[in-house]
This record gives C-alpha cells, sequence and structure tokens, in this order.
C-alpha cells in the first residue's frame, strides 16, 4: 500500500470516528433534555393541581369570612365596644360603686384607692389627712385618686387629690351645710356634674410654710348626700421650684366630666320587684 492510500485510509477512519462521536453527543444531549423535561412535568403537574386548589379554598375562606362579617353586624358592634373598652383603660382607672350609683374615671398612673385611707397616706402633709366635710357623722368616703409617688421632684409639691364620699339617708337641707371652718372657706362653688348641680366652696389653710387649696362640693340625689373634693398641698421649703397650684386644681376639676351619678343598684332592683 502506498503511502498516500494510507494517508486517505486513515483521514476516512478519521472522518468516520468524529461523526460517530458528534452524533453520540446529540443524542445524549436529547435524551438529557427528554429526561430533565419528562422529570419537570411530573413534578410541576401535580404541585400546581395542589396549589390550585389551596388558592381556590383560600379564597372561598376569605370570601366566606367577608360574608360572616356583614351578616353579622352585632359580632363587629361588639368588636367596636371591646375596643373602646380597652382604649379607655389603657389610658384611665375606672372606679364604679353600684351600692351608692357612682363611677368615675381616674388618669392613668396616679392611685386609685378605694374606701378610707391608710394613716400613713400623704394627705394634706403637714396639714393633716384628706377631709371629709359633712357637717353630721355617718358618711363614708368611697373613692380617692392621688399622684404616684416621685411627681413634681424638685418642686414645692406635697400632694394632689380627687375624693368622692358619700352620707346615706341625709336630707337635702343637711346636705347643703359643711364643716369647712369659716376662716377656712373661700368664695361659693356651683358646678354640674353628670346634669347635677353640686354647691360647695373653695378652701384654704396655711400652716408652718405649708399650703392648700381646694373645693369641695355636695349634692342631694338618691337619698344620699355626695360629696366631691379636690385640691393641691405645697409646703414653701428651701430653694425649691414653686408649682402651679390653678394649674393642677384646673386638671382636677377636668375629673368632674367623667363622674356618673346614677340610682343606685339595690333602688333599681326593688322598683323592678
Amino acid at each position: 500500500m502506498s503511502e498516500k492510500q494510507g494517508n486517505e485510509r486513515e483521514e476516512r477512519e478519521f472522518t468516520k470516528t468524529v461523526s460517530l462521536n458528534s452524533a453520540y453527543v446529540a443524542v445524549s444531549c436529547a435524551a438529557l433534555l427528554y429526561a430533565v423535561s419528562w422529570v419537570m412535568g411530573c413534578s410541576t403537574a401535580p404541585t400546581s393541581k395542589t396549589g390550585g386548589g389551596k388558592k381556590i379554598n383560600h379564597s372561598a375562606e376569605l370570601v366566606h369570612l367577608s360574608e360572616e362579617d356583614k351578616v353579622g353586624p352585632a359580632i363587629s358592634g361588639r368588636k367596636l365596644t371591646v375596643e373602646k373598652m380597652a382604649q379607655r383603660a389603657a389610658t384611665s382607672l375606672q372606679y364604679s360603686n353600684e351600692e351608692y350609683g357612682v363611677a368615675f374615671d381616674a388618669p392613668k398612673g396616679y392611685v386609685l384607692r378605694e374606701g378610707e385611707l391608710p394613716e400613713m397616706d400623704r394627705g394634706l402633709g403637714y396639714l393633716g389627712p384628706i377631709p371629709m366635710h359633712f357637717d353630721v357623722p355617718g358618711g363614708v368616703r368611697l373613692a380617692t385618686v392621688e399622684p404616684p409617688q416621685g411627681l413634681h421632684l424638685g418642686t414645692n409639691f406635697v400632694n394632689e387629690f380627687f375624693t368622692v364620699s358619700a352620707h346615706y339617708g341625709s336630707t337635702e337641707a343637711v346636705c347643703s351645710d359643711f364643716n369647712i371652718p369659716a376662716e377656712s372657706r373661700g368664695a361659693p362653688v356651683t358646678r354640674t356634674v353628670d346634669g347635677i348641680d353640686f354647691h360647695g366652696f373653695a378652701e384654704h389653710s396655711a400652716a408652718s410654710m405649708h399650703q392648700y387649696n381646694g373645693i369641695y362640693l355636695h349634692a342631694f340625689a338618691n337619698d344620699t348626700c355626695y360629696e366631691i373634693g379636690y385640691g393641691v398641698a405645697t409646703a414653701g421649703a428651701g430653694n425649691l421650684k414653686n408649682i402651679n397650684e390653678e394649674n393642677l386644681l384646673h386638671k382636677l376639676e377636668k375629673l368632674l366630666e367623667n363622674v356618673r351619678v346614677t340610682q343606685p343598684d339595690f333602688e333599681r332592683t326593688t322598683s323592678t320587684d
């Protein structure tokens, strides 16, 4: 065999080998692509079916809830009431006494004490405890609001208070009297509380560099003499900053807007029997 023929034979074998290898690669790639497509198709089909079902169910659930809200406005009303009560509780302390038919809201952060005050109460400082001013014995302190310890640090502030008391079995004539000494009485004061006119006096006292200014009011309803008092006590000692007592009294007086006086629970029960 000549050298030329040998070269031609090698070229044909090389060409044949390359052609076979190319065809093999092409077939392998096609088979691989088909396998991948088949696997993805199998995995996608059930997912789409299941996913679609979930979406339909979720949408149906949303529609169902929306229809319930539309059909049941009473539920929405109760929700709204609960939300309002929660919001109210977040900004105030609530006191209610069904026996005497008295309720009011106190500022959040203050101390609400029910019943008689403890002996260690700050009261009016050197000037004595927070008073009740019924002219005859028998009055009952219902509740008192005082600020927390540490309020107005660095000032001459001693205490502030808002107190509510009641004297059941009193008369309207007796209810109009106060046991405030003449030297401590200021100008007459009238305030309307829950549609009821309360009448009373401003009062003041001072001793040993302690001062007190307050207002006490009485009103007769439900065979009961209701008393509301509020005031501020200070001590003018050292180089302490003086608080504005008028501003504090004005803030305390705003609490009158939240006082409710209704028929006591036992009277409502008796009247319906």
